[in-house]
């Protein structure tokens, strides 16, 4: 009887560790390539950091599934969405994204207007975000994790992502940031 209750207690401490997709921060690649032996991965090098990623579908929506490490240790992950160029379609996803997010997370909602014409008529949201005009954003910390939604214009296309970061990660990337200038 003692080993069923200290395996009860012991299941929510696995279930929860987890940060993004059966990954824990500071996982190795091979532990995701373990985790998922039928997925083929591609794998990019950049500034000292490895996204290794594939295709997937997350809401209905065509998605690439990314996983960031930095000295071999998983630290980042992310869902960059399939932008539609259709300003209205694009906002209609970024909702559906959020309403999943939100029954999870509480997330808070940041949205940065650039021009804030359309501010104030939701009907044009969706217009707004096409122009250029919003960014909107919500973001989530707690548990060890921060949580960070967005869609925005940026060259010419709809950016929509999520991203799963490990607080010390996000930290470094901010000092860094602030460091260049």
């Amino acid at each position: 009887m003692k080993k069923f209750l200290l395996l009860l207690l012991f299941i929510p401490l696995v279930s929860f560790g987890q940060d993004f997709r059966k990954m824990s921060f500071g996982e190795s690649i091979e532990n995701l390539t373990e985790k998922y032996p039928d997925i083929e991965f591609e794998v990019e090098e950049a500034d000292g950091v490895e996204i290794v990623a594939h295709e997937d579908n997350i809401a209905g929506i065509t998605t690439v599934v990314g996983y960031v490490f930095q000295d071999k240790k998983f630290v980042t992950g992310m869902y960059n969405f399939e932008s539609e160029w259709d300003g209205d379609e694009a906002l209609k996803n970024y909702k559906s994204v959020s309403e999943r997010l939100n029954a999870k997370y509480k997330m808070t909602e940041n949205n940065k207007w650039h021009k804030d014409s359309w501010k104030d008529d939701p009907n044009y949201h969706g217009h707004a975000l096409y122009m250029g005009d919003v960014d909107f954003v919500e973001r989530y910390e707690g548990e060890g994790k921060t949580v960070l939604h967005s869609i925005s214009k940026s060259d010419d296309e709809l950016l929509h992502i999520v991203m799963y970061m490990n607080p010390e990660f996000e930290n470094k990337l901010s000092q860094q940031n602030a460091d260049d200038f």
